[in-house]
C-alpha cells in the first residue's frame, strides 16, 4: 500500500485520541504516540514490539495499566481504524503478482514494518485486497521483536519460515528498510512506486530513510523497476 506517511500518522493520531483522552491532552498524546513508536522501532529483541510500545506509552501515566492501554487501542482498531483506508492506495498489479508467485508454489511473506498489532495489520491487508491469499507469514508488532532495517528482523523471518537467505528475495520500495535484507545475503529488488503517495515521513527518517543518509546506508540492490519488472526478475532469470 502507498500513503503519505506524515499525513497517515496525523490522521491516525486524530482518530485514536478520543479512545485515550481521559489520560492525556491531545498534544501530549501525539508526542507520546510518536515517542513510543520510536521506542518500538529501536526495540532490541528483549520483548515484542507491542510490549515495547505499550510499556513506554504508559510510563509516567500510572493510572493507565498495560492491559487497559491494549484494550483502548484494540477498541480503536475495531471501531475507527477503517476510516484511514480513504487516504491509502493499493499498489496496481500487486495482487496479480502475488497470485502468480503463490501459483508457482513459492512462499509469500508480508514483511511490512511490524509497528502495528496483528488486528491492524490484517485490516491493512484487507485494504490491499490481499486478505484471502495463502500467505506464509505476516509480520506485526505481536510476533516480532525487531523492526526494519535491523538484520535481526529479517533473520526472525527466515527462522519462522525455515528458509535460507540465498533462497529468498526481499522486494520493497524503501532503499534502506527493505534493501537492508541484503546484509543477510537475501536478494533484493527495489520497487519503483508512486513517490508522492508513498512519501516517507518522520518515522522513516527515524531509522535513516532520508536522502541525506542514503549514501551512508548503501545496501546492495539486485534489481530495480516496477512490479512487472519484478515478475520478470523472479521468473525469467
Amino acid at each position: 500500500m502507498l500513503f503519505n506517511e506524515d499525513h497517515f500518522l496525523y490522521s491516525y493520531a486524530k482518530l485514536a485520541y478520543p479512545y485515550l483522552q481521559d489520560f492525556f491532552d491531545e498534544s501530549t498524546f501525539f508526542q507520546r504516540l510518536l515517542q513510543s513508536t520510536r521506542k518500538m522501532i529501536h526495540n532490541d529483541g528483549r520483548m515484542t514490539n507491542v510490549e515495547a510500545f505499550t510499556h513506554h506509552f504508559i510510563s509516567n501515566t500510572p493510572s493507565l495499566s498495560f492491559d487497559e492501554c491494549i484494550n483502548r487501542f484494540t477498541k480503536f482498531y475495531e471501531e475507527s481504524f477503517h476510516q484511514l483506508e480513504s487516504i491509502v492506495s493499493s499498489v496496481p498489479y500487486g495482487r496479480k503478482l502475488l497470485e502468480h508467485v503463490i501459483e508457482k508454489g513459492l512462499q509469500v511473506v508480508i514483511a511490512t514494518n511490524p509497528i502495528f498489532p496483528e488486528l491492524a495489520t490484517k485490516i491493512r491487508l484487507g485494504w490491499a485486497n490481499l486478505s484471502d491469499l495463502d500467505i506464509a507469514l505476516m509480520t506485526h508488532a505481536e510476533n516480532m521483536s525487531y523492526c526494519k532495517p535491523r538484520p535481526e528482523y529479517y533473520q526472525t523471518i527466515l527462522d519462522m519460515i525455515h528458509q535460507k537467505p540465498e533462497d529468498c528475495i526481499m522486494a520493497g520500495n524503501d532503499p534502506i528498510s527493505d534493501m537492508a535484507a541484503s546484509e543477510l545475503g537475501i536478494q533484493t529488488f527495489l520497487v519503483n512506486l508512486d513517490q508522492e503517495k508513498g512519501r516517507l515521513g518522520v518515522l522513516s527518517k527515524e531509522v535513516g530513510n532520508s536522502a541525506e543518509k542514503s549514501q551512508e546506508f548503501a545496501y546492495r540492490i539486485d534489481g530495480f523497476g516496477n512490479l512487472q519488472d519484478l515478475e520478470r526478475f523472479l521468473f525469467d532469470s
